[in-house]
């Protein structure tokens, strides 16, 4: 069997998240072939890993691109279609096999306050009637989803880390250059509205006295604004690394004492969250969305209120010392996800 997936961006750009998501599952079963469908600045073809890629150029005829290209695979090959991209499904004209569902569009398009939220009501609707098995990768994504109740074609799959076969267990070198009394809270975030960073400049400053050093590991609209008021603040404690190579990424997770994962909505799932606790680390996180799902205990959970953050961040030591490597092998392991998404491949052979 042969599989198309269907995602965002390229794989020779900076990627998180989804196209790592894709890489992991593609794992889970013997194709012959993996393809790769995402929306692009040319037409143009490249590999990657396992991937022959296909990058489709954002005019004004790209579904009609899209529709001959997959009718070509689909007539040369038996494939099957895994969409990570709902406005891609609903351009197809055909069927999709798989669609993982991240967040809903229309969920995501109503906390974003976007204009024409019934064009994002009307393709996330159709999209449900013209794939064959739904995937959530949590009970709240689910919820918030226009998904029909009464519909049986879904399932729910966690996600797991991308690290764990391949790093987990790296050294770490001390990469910070922080002293080692301070406290070192790493926040891995896309630097956007809804990852609350107003919070966080704003907590920073009070327990800077404490030894309590922030460090973001991310890229993303709003990274220079942050950056900016850090130096306008004269904010000590804060550094804004951007984008970091994975390798780096796992230095960071080595040698931190805390994850924070602060969130407003459109939080799905929360990777950093399990990230954090596969390096066995603890995790204090918003009280929203699907965070309270993934959290190993509710006393790792606070509202979003300056004072809430400060106490919790100063009553660190006196939350409770759990197994969060443990936590993570039982819930999110690598091999339990595969083994789930082996038998999801199976039932739609």
């Amino acid at each position: 069997m042969n599989i198309t997936y269907l995602g965002y961006n390229s794989f020779l750009e900076h990627k998180r998240g989804v196209e790592n998501v894709i890489e992991f599952q593609s794992t889970a079963f013997e194709f012959k072939n993996r393809y790769y469908i995402h929306l692009g600045g040319n037409n143009s073809i490249y590999r990657h890993q396992n991937f022959i890629c296909f990058s489709v150029k954002k005019t004004f005829l790209w579904p009609l691109y899209l529709n001959i290209l997959l009718f070509k695979l689909k007539k040369k090959k038996l494939i099957k279609i895994h969409s990570h991209s709902p406005l891609l499904s609903f351009v197809y004209l055909a069927k999709t096999d798989i669609l993982t569902v991240h967040d809903g569009m229309y969920y995501q398009a109503k906390t974003s306050n976007h204009k024409f939220l019934f064009l994002y009501s009307l393709v996330e609707r159709v999209v449900y009637c013209k794939v064959r098995m739904v995937h959530f990768i949590s009970e709240f994504t689910k919820s918030k989803s226009l998904y029909p109740v009464a519909w049986k074609n879904s399932i729910i799959i966690y996600n797991t880390s991308h690290f764990e076969s391949r790093y987990a267990d790296l050294l770490p070198i001390n990469i910070l250059g922080i002293n080692n009394k301070a406290l070192k809270v790493l926040c891995v975030r896309s630097i956007e509205a809804r990852a609350r960073f107003d919070l966080l400049l704003e907590v920073a400053p009070l327990i800077v006295d404490c030894g309590v050093q922030f460090i973001v590991a991310g890229k993303g609209p709003l990274l220079t604004k942050y950056r900016t008021q850090v130096v306008e603040k004269d904010i000590k404690n804060i550094t804004f690394l951007g984008y970091v190579t994975d390798e780096t990424l796992i230095d960071l997770y080595h040698e931190c004492d805390l994850v924070l994962v602060l969130a407003e909505f459109g939080e799905g799932f929360g990777l950093p969250i399990i990230e954090g606790y596969l390096f066995n680390k603890p995790v204090i996180a918003s009280n929203v969305c699907a965070i309270p799902e993934v959290i190993i205990d509710q006393s790792f959970l606070t509202n979003n209120t300056t004072q809430e953050i400060v106490h919790k961040l100063k009553s660190f030591k006196n939350l409770p010392r759990l197994k969060f490597r443990e936590y993570y092998d039982q819930n999110f392991s690598s091999h339990l996800i595969l083994d789930m998404f082996r038998t999801l491949y199976q039932s739609i052979t």
